[in-house]
């Protein structure tokens, strides 16, 4: 769980889109979806030196890219590679692409079964990434508004919201509840490709290279080799994007039949100019026609149909599982399978219960954090002061206690949106207190806020804070129900005034400085991909000024330093590097005096900046001038 709000909207995919001058290319290929065109050659986007690079950035800090597939390559091995080996590499795999065999692991449940992971090759993570990329513009813009899940700037929490809108302000009293047995190994291939040619993907070398992947043969723990004849792989990346584009059919399907049937009347009256509201057709619909209103709202392969009354629940739930056998080919669960009145029992949906609770002479829906999802954080939370009490030394102690505490944050604003979290948090509270007295000694009532996190701050006012080595212990109890945040329609990654309610654009930095960055890349034996676009991030967080001297720099004056030696440190990272003007790097660098003097005075460098310029001196090894 993330320890940011569900609700913020941010997106670093998008900031790095806008680095490597991709945005206008994504904004083009989401404009001629919307207007129905087909793409016959979505190859020439998908191997751009830009889209490449671009998937490398987007990879690299996932923490699955530390993890090695079948050839026990990492992205650590990646980020050795200059840029033209790193483009030269996966313009090769493209021009004859076949997958490399997918490892597959078995990773536990909280009960107590297992969830089968496929690790693939990092170079495959790449390729589908680059494809993603590409992809998901055009799909972005077929999809369905009532599709929540794996899509840019929608989430739990606003899918929630759309539950919510239901029960309130349609007052719908029964759920539909159709479970897809093993929904992401039982894809049907040759169906999902139909889909893709629909959708105007019509780049046949792009559709082989998907079929490639669908079909990626997949080497299991017992070490037999397995080709998959269904299904997408899971844990790969373009899996969600494909997951969703098969359940695109049914979202249309199942809107189309009343929550977004349109009266032609209403229609005609909207585009004279009088208006045009969903109730107006909804009214209209009630009264000429015999069609069932029902309500729609999917998060990835789970789904909830809302209804009004039981007979029409009945005859949605035997009609959504006949169409997803014949027309997907997806098996049903008769058991997991239901449907519940919400006015005498809860309904699970994201880790969440929902219920519809009577106020006045009005329905209103109730959350709670669900008894499945309890259960699981309670026994989290215990392994995690397990864990601290078993530290073998302080240092470990006080990162296993920074662990819980990022476990408690992140489980609040997940979870806040539950109009009885705080209720539901009270419960586990007793516990986890009860667990800590048993295994942490010396666990206090007072003590002094020894870290830097601002997130901790906010909770020191409750008395339920324990201190343990001096340290803060975050009380699970201590949370606030938030308000929930439904979408914004005017919110779209992919159009100039939908990005504006995203983030603002990156503005501090000229585009075409950044363009220059892009194309004239440092090029020589020590020079990696990872130095390169570091190079770039650090560029644009100093708002392309010299670090020292604060002076704005120009082409030919930018240099990228590494502030520990890189013969010493081998490190590339984003945090070893600073950008100086070329002329202050020679001041770090000489031992000259009369050159230290001579550059220096040129720049009129202040007390602190002369500081600033002689630590750097000292981590090369000079001394100070």
């Amino acid at each position: 769980m993330s320890s940011k709000q569900p609700g913020e909207l941010k997106d670093s995919k998008l900031r790095h889109a806008e680095y490597y001058g991709m945005t206008d290319i994504f904004d083009s290929l989401y404009l001629k979806s919307s207007e129905n065109a087909n793409f016959k050659n979505l190859m020439q986007y998908v191997i751009l030196d830009d889209n490449l690079l671009l998937a490398y950035r987007n990879i690299k800090r996932n923490k699955g890219s530390y993890t090695a597939g079948i050839d026990k390559q990492t992205i650590k091995d990646i980020e050795k590679l200059s840029t033209d080996e790193y483009l030269t590499i996966m313009k090769k795999r493209f021009a004859w692409y076949q997958p490399r065999k997918v490892k597959r692991v078995d990773i536990p449940k909280p009960n107590g079964k297992t969830r089968p992971l496929g690790i693939g090759s990092i170079w495959d993570r790449l390729a589908q990434q680059s494809i993603l990329q590409v992809l998901e513009p055009i799909c972005e813009s077929k999809f369905s508004e009532h599709s929540y899940g794996f899509r840019p700037n929608r989430s739990v929490e606003q899918a929630i919201v759309a539950c919510g809108n239901r029960i309130n302000f349609n007052q719908c009293k029964f759920v539909v509840d159709v479970d897809i047995k093993g929904f992401f190994d039982e894809v049907c291939h040759s169906k999902l490709m139909k889909q893709l040619w629909t959708l105007g993907i019509r780049d046949k070398k792009l559709l082989a290279i998907i079929g490639k992947m669908l079909k990626s043969p997949i080497k299991m723990p017992n070490g037999k080799v397995v080709i998959p004849t269904k299904g997408t792989p899971q844990g790969a990346v373009l899996s969600p994007l494909l997951a969703n584009i098969n359940l695109n059919e049914f979202d249309w399907w199942m809107s189309k039949q009343w929550q977004d049937r349109r009266c032609k009347e209403i229609v005609n009256q909207h585009a004279e100019g009088k208006g045009e509201v969903k109730s107006n057709h909804y009214r209209k619909l009630r009264k000429s026609t015999s069609l069932k209103e029902f309500y729609y709202v999917r998060y990835a392969d789970d789904f909830k149909i809302f209804c009004k009354d039981k007979h029409i629940a009945e005859r949605i739930f035997n009609a959504s599982k006949l169409w997803l056998e014949d027309r997907l080919k997806l098996p049903i669960s008769t058991e997991k399978s239901t449907i519940t009145e919400l006015r005498t029992e809860r309904s699970s949906f994201l880790g969440f219960e929902i219920k519809a609770e009577k106020k006045g002479e009005r329905y209103v829906m109730h959350t709670h954090v669900s008894q499945k999802a309890i259960k699981s954080i309670r026994l989290q939370l215990k392994n995690q002061i397990h864990a601290i009490q078993k530290s073998p030394n302080s240092n470990q102690t006080i990162i296993e206690i920074s662990r819980y505490n990022a476990l408690v944050i992140g489980i609040h604003n997940y979870y806040g949106i539950a109009s009885h979290v705080s209720t539901d948090m009270n419960g586990i509270h007793y516990s986890i207190i009860i667990s800590m007295k048993n295994r942490l000694r010396g666990l206090g009532k007072t003590g002094e806020l020894k870290t830097k996190d601002k997130g901790i701050a906010r909770y020191m006012k409750s008395r339920n804070m324990r201190f343990f080595c001096g340290f803060p212990i975050i009380p699970i109890g201590y949370v606030k129900h938030r308000k929930p945040i439904g979408k914004k329609k005017s919110v779209c990654k992919y159009s100039p005034s939908g990005r504006a309610e995203i983030h603002k654009n990156q503005t501090l930095v000229s585009e075409y400085v950044i363009q220059w960055l892009r194309e004239n890349p440092v090029v020589n034996d020590k020079a990696t991909i990872e130095y390169n676009d570091n190079r770039i991030s650090k560029f644009v967080a100093q708002h392309g000024k010299c670090a020292i001297s604060g002076r704005e720099l120009f082409f030919n004056e930018i240099h990228c330093h590494h502030i520990t030696p890189h013969y010493i440190s081998k490190d590339d990272k984003f945090n070893n590097l600073t950008i100086v003007h070329r002329d202050i790097h020679k001041l770090i660098h000489t031992n000259e005096s009369k050159l230290f003097n001579s550059i220096s005075s040129s720049f009129s460098l202040s007390q602190s900046q002369l500081e600033k310029l002689n630590k750097f001196r000292l981590k090369v090894g000079n001394k100070v001038l």
